[in-house]
């Protein structure tokens, strides 16, 4: 059974908010009349499948981390799987953290624009741009592979380098030609600025490039 949660918590955003306030839109649109839960693989999802967990009470700092990690590890203890909805990307490490308790070898399978790899962003270690890093220090994942990135540096390319993050850049991906392969557990992070900014202008750091398109 996948559990909704909700993640109202966007205080590591170094840019726009906004992603605090999208449990409860996101669950709107999910469950409202125009909503169906087909999909294209001919599979019709039943509707007993999800179970709305709630939101994290909201905190600030550290203790926030500390909450959306013993909140996702109550929904695992229950054998629960949870979708996490909200939130900028910083609360994927406790999200992480927590899912690190329950799977020893993950796989990280994250689409972004960005890498997320920063060692600090603005004097800030749980920034936005940072999950990832302290994911990798940590150990808390075996693999992080990155589809979609647009935005890479030099030092996140160092990180990268570092960690033994797996990187497939927008300019070099084509799903026609690419089949990606995992062993054991994967958790997939999907941030919206992946998509063509043309789809999805709302978000909080926006992308001057688009995604690439074959002619």
């Amino acid at each position: 059974m996948i559990a909704i949660a909700g993640m109202p918590w966007d205080e590591n955003s170094s840019f726009l908010r906004g992603p605090s306030e999208a449990p409860p839109l996101i669950r709107a649109a999910l469950f409202s009349e125009a909503s169906g839960l087909r999909s294209e693989s001919g599979i019709d999802l039943p509707p007993d499948l999800f179970v709305d967990a709630g939101d994290v009470p909201v905190l600030t700092g550290c203790a926030m981390l500390a909450a959306i990690e013993d909140f996702i590890a109550a929904l695992l203890d229950r054998d629960l799987r949870p979708l996490s909805l909200g939130g900028d990307h910083a609360v994927t490490y406790p999200i992480v953290k927590a899912f690190s308790r329950k799977y020893r070898d993950l796989t990280i399978l994250q689409f972004d624009a960005h890498a997320d790899l920063y060692d600090t962003f603005e004097g800030n270690r749980y920034s936005h741009a940072c999950p990832f890093a302290r994911i990798m220090e940590e150990g808390l994942a075996k693999r992080v592979v990155q589809v979609g990135v647009r935005t890479l540096n030099r030092h996140e390319q160092e990180q990268a380098n570092r960690f033994g993050v797996e990187i497939i850049e927008m300019k070099d991906w084509a799903a026609q030609d690419r089949v990606l392969a995992f062993d054991g557990p994967v958790y997939l992070s999907f941030d919206l600025d992946v998509l063509d900014p043309a789809n999805a202008p709302g978000v909080s750091i926006r992308n001057r490039a688009a995604l690439r398109r074959d002619r």
